[in-house]
């Protein structure tokens, strides 16, 4: 008799499919005169830049600084902030901050929402669902869909997640989604006064907006200081945590297990971390206050089945200058870091060389900063990389124009995304490696 065919009851995991837009790239065609024409350079230029003022009714208006900042996925005419109130006439109690939705084309903000003290928000990989903070009494997790038809951008109404803490004693501070935008996690510090801070995960499903899972970090690991960032891995499989102390660890999302603590120091220098987007899980990128840059790399023993991270570069890209925020480009080819002093320095991914500087300070008036110490509290890339975008603590967002790339496969790319849905690109008559770098994925 034969060898009878065995199937395993063994079930295997498989990481969520990620989601890509419907619709083609929507081009942003404006100039620094406010043109329509595309005007191309082989150096980087602001082109626009927006405001962020609350009158809300007082006699003087109150500055907001730009804490988060991101493209619409599929329009680079749309970007999203949101703010925290600051500056010399702010009194607690008084301002307030904003989600707020810009057309970069015609310069106006198109939708406004109270969100009293927000850090973050986010856009769903295929761009029908925005979340955000909202800390008006809860520590509320907002989430607003997308409606391309009306002129705001937005649907009127807003769900809410309510984590447990209070705007008394503490407040949430992150929420990001999901690859495939099927969860939301959110950090949030449940007790934001006191001298070791609580700081509590949360993983939320989008669909039924109940918590599947939530922890402590100081029950995983010896965690203090605040979250400063929480990242899904591009496969959805991890969680990247770095907090103000200049800790960094990578947890499962699926029960917030440790997978491998990075880095357990606690020196007051505030990290934080994003992964490369070409890969599932493997490359990590830190930046810390102090100006260095770490790549972490995933080894994983397979005998053992043991996972760790190892820091396989370090390069220290500023000396007189603190390091604020971090963020790869679509295609991981570059990360850019900003400083306290209104700069954006673009590096070389893979050795970590400094490729260019986005300076403020160099522009022409109106896009010079107010001040010298004016940080870059957040930075976002347009899906086809041709466009920046920057929060700083001036209440301004500018967007940048990026020098051109002369790369013939690059300059395909950007052409075949303005034609083609993302979500469309597996369907074309194309071998399998074109489809994975069209969508900036590893193959």
């Amino acid at each position: 008799m034969g060898n009878k065919l065995v199937k395993s009851r063994t079930k295997v995991e498989r990481p969520p499919a990620a989601i890509c837009p419907r619709r083609p790239l929507q081009p942003l065609k404006r100039t620094i005169n406010g043109g329509r024409n595309i005007q191309f350079s082989n150096f980087p230029r602001t082109i626009a830049q927006f405001t962020h003022k609350d009158g809300n009714g007082l006699t003087e208006e109150t500055e907001e600084e730009v804490h988060c900042c991101t493209f619409a996925p599929d329009d680079e005419s749309l970007i999203v902030t949101c703010t925290t109130p600051c500056g010399p006439t702010y009194r607690p109690g008084e301002g307030f901050g904003h989600l707020r939705v810009f057309d970069i084309t015609s310069g106006l903000c198109i939708k406004e929402i109270l969100t009293y003290n927000s850090q973050q928000c986010d856009i769903s990989a295929d761009g029908d669902l925005i979340t955000f903070v909202m800390n008006s009494g809860r520590g509320e997790v907002a989430l607003v869909r997308r409606s391309r038809d009306s002129r705001s951008g937005i649907a009127e109404r807003v769900e809410k997640f309510q984590p447990c803490c209070t705007g008394i004693t503490g407040q949430t501070l992150s929420c990001k989604f999901s690859p495939d935008a099927s969860h939301i996690v959110s950090a949030a510090s449940l007790d934001f006064h006191s001298i070791r801070e609580t700081n509590e995960l949360r993983l939320w499903n989008v669909k039924s907006m109940q918590t599947v899972k939530k922890v402590v970090l100081r029950d995983l690991t010896d965690f203090c200081g605040f979250v400063t960032s929480c990242e899904f891995s591009p496969d959805g499989q991890y969680i990247a945590v770095s907090t103000s102390q200049e800790q960094l660890c990578i947890l499962r999302s699926k029960n917030f297990d440790i997978v491998a603590v990075l880095r357990k120091r606690c020196r007051g220098n505030k990290c934080w971390s994003v992964f490369d987007p070409r890969w599932k899980c493997e490359i990590l990128a830190c930046c810390l206050q102090d100006g260095r840059v770490e790549i972490w790399q995933k080894i994983e023993h397979l005998s053992t089945c043991d996972v760790r991270y190892v820091c396989d570069k370090q390069r220290k890209v500023s000396f007189s200058r603190r390091l604020y925020s971090c963020r790869y480009s679509p295609d991981g080819m570059m990360l850019a870091v900003g400083t306290s002093d209104a700069n954006i320095i673009v590096l070389d991914s893979g050795n970590l060389e400094s490729l260019f500087c986005l300076d403020s300070k160099s522009m022409p008036d109106p896009y010079r900063p107010r001040n010298e110490n004016t940080i870059v509290d957040c930075i976002a890339f347009s899906r086809s990389q041709q466009y920046v975008a920057a929060g700083y603590s001036d209440g301004l967002a500018r967007i940048w124009a990026m020098p051109v790339r002369f790369d013939l496969k690059h300059l395909c790319r950007v052409v075949i995304l303005h034609s083609v849905a993302a979500s469309k690109i597996s369907c074309l008559p194309i071998p399998s490696g074109i489809k994975t770098y069209l969508l900036n994925r590893c193959s």
